[in-house]
């Protein structure tokens, strides 16, 4: 049941949308179709644009790849992620290490990667609106829900910050963690039937607690020396998320939009898929982006359909390159395996 529960939530606000907004739905398409051939050309390069900024941040985040394969690994792990309704976002990390593991890149790497890329952007995410809203909310001028992403984001920010300060100050947090994960090992032992010998084997072949410090000395390295790189590919990555908000928004010809506006609008809207438990946001991300235009002034067609090519640049894009480099990639690692078994 729950694993239809993420498809059956998206599927009913598709319905609902259909039924009870079907002439605001007939008046977008009738824009759409109507839009010049020429305005798809910044819609492109919006994307690109986007495409090209998550593969940097990830490049940045993983010493010893390509800028290519970054977007190979990036955009293959966003499809997964974007494109399985339950257990994707795991899918997606699976696929990330798999690719990782054949470009001989070191299961060290590996790991302070997948870290530094699902940490970094949290600090993005909820520091853009504290930063935008923080005036605002002091003044009591803010909305509510405004006040809301600034009361929850500062002690986010906060509380993170200090965790990571100390987990990469000393080896503790790490220790922790890998005694943690040698509890899980010896549980797992306990219950792995002793036929299954090379099972068994890798399984006690791992050495948690010394991997977990070494891992820490590796991000600490990383970090002390990539971290400007770091920081300017995350702004770059939110820069150009917002191109694309800002982008969907003067091709659909949408009035009353200030551009400051959509800076707090596109604030909020991160906020509220990285709350959302469904793999994008679907759904909720359209509702509430939809929500804050209107509130902001524009109007309920102009609000929908910038709304849909905005999602369409970051959500249906994704999976479909993702898709379609994966497929690529699957292609070239079998062809190669089955030289060398041939060999």
């Amino acid at each position: 049941m729950r694993k239809v529960l993420t498809p059956v939530l998206v599927l009913a606000v598709i319905v609902s949308l259909g039924v009870y907004q079907r002439e605001v739905l007939a008046e977008i398409l009738a824009r759409l179709i109507d839009l010049p051939r020429i305005s798809l050309v910044p819609l492109a390069v919006a994307a690109c644009a986007m495409v090209c900024a998550r593969g940097f941040f990830l490049l940045s985040c993983s010493p010893g790849i390509t800028f290519r394969q970054a977007v190979i690994a990036d955009q293959t792990a966003l499809a997964a992620g974007y494109g399985i309704a339950l257990g994707g976002g795991l899918v997606g990390t699976g696929m990330r290490i798999h690719m990782f593991t054949t470009w001989k890149i070191s299961h060290l790497t590996i790991a302070s990667s997948i870290i530094a890329t699902a940490v970094v952007p949290s600090f993005t995410t909820w520091g853009l609106p504290c930063l935008l809203l923080i005036v605002p909310v002091i003044g009591g001028t803010a909305a509510i829900e405004e006040t809301l992403a600034v009361v929850f984001g500062v002690p986010i920010i906060l509380v993170s910050f200090v965790f990571w300060w100390f987990a990469l100050r000393s080896s503790t947090v790490f220790s922790s963690v890998g005694r943690l994960i040698s509890s899980i090992r010896s549980f797992f032992l306990n219950r792995v039937p002793s036929r299954y010998l090379r099972l068994r084997a890798q399984v006690e072949r791992m050495q948690p607690i010394t991997f977990s410090v070494e891992m820490r000395n590796d991000l600490v390295q990383m970090l002390r020396e990539r971290w400007k790189i770091i920081s300017a590919a995350s702004v770059g990555t939110l820069t150009a998320s917002f191109v694309c908000l800002w982008t969907s928004s003067i091709v659909f010809e949408v009035e009353g939009l200030a551009f400051s506006e959509a800076m707090v609008i596109f604030s909020l809207v991160r906020v509220i898929v990285a709350l959302s438990p469904i793999p994008g946001g679907t759904g909720i991300a359209e509702i509430g982006l939809v929500v804050l235009l209107e509130r902001a002034g524009v109007n309920t067609v102009d609000a929908t359909g910038m709304t849909v090519i905005y999602r369409l640049l970051t959500w249906f894009t994704p999976i479909v390159v993702g898709s379609a480099l994966w497929w690529r990639y699957n292609r070239r690692f079998m062809r190669t395996h089955s030289v060398i078994a041939n060999d």
